[in-house]
C-alpha cells in the first residue's frame, strides 16, 4: 500500500519554515489524497487563494509556502508579547514534508498548475 499525500494549512506565531518541535500542532486543516497529482492540484489551489489574501510570502523547496500580513499579531501569554502571525501551506508524503524541489516531474507539474496551466 502506498503512502498518502497530504496538503496542510498551518497557523502560528513562529515562522513555519523553521519546523520547530511541535509544528504539527499548528496544522489547522489537512487534506489527504492517494494520488500525488491530485494533491499537487489542491496544493496549488490553496497557494493561489492565499496569495490573494496576504501581503507577504516566502517559499522553501516548493514544499512550504508561508504567508503573513505585517502587523497581524497574536498575544503570547508565555512570552508576554505580541507576535507576528504566520500561515503556512505544506506539501507532505505520509507524515513528512516532501522535498518537492528534488522531484523534477512533480515540481514541473505543480508549477504548471500554480501558474494557471
Amino acid at each position: 500500500m502506498s503512502e498518502q499525500w497530504s496538503v496542510c494549512k498551518t497557523k502560528g506565531d513562529c515562522e513555519p519554515w523553521l519546523f520547530l518541535d511541535g509544528w504539527q500542532e499548528e496544522i489547522t486543516e489537512r487534506l489527504s489524497f492517494p494520488d500525488r497529482d491530485e494533491a499537487l492540484r489542491a496544493y496549488a489551489q490553496w497557494i493561489e487563494e492565499y496569495k490573494r489574501s496576504f501581503e507577504s510570502v516566502k517559499e522553501t523547496n516548493l514544499s512550504l509556502f508561508s504567508f503573513w500580513n505585517e502587523g497581524e499579531m497574536h498575544y503570547c501569554e508565555a512570552c508576554d508579547d505580541d507576535l507576528q502571525l504566520f500561515y503556512g501551506i505544506v506539501f507532505m508524503k505520509g507524515d513528512e514534508v516532501y522535498p518537492l524541489s528534488e522531484d523534477e516531474q512533480a515540481a514541473q507539474y505543480f508549477l504548471t498548475h500554480l501558474n494557471g496551466r
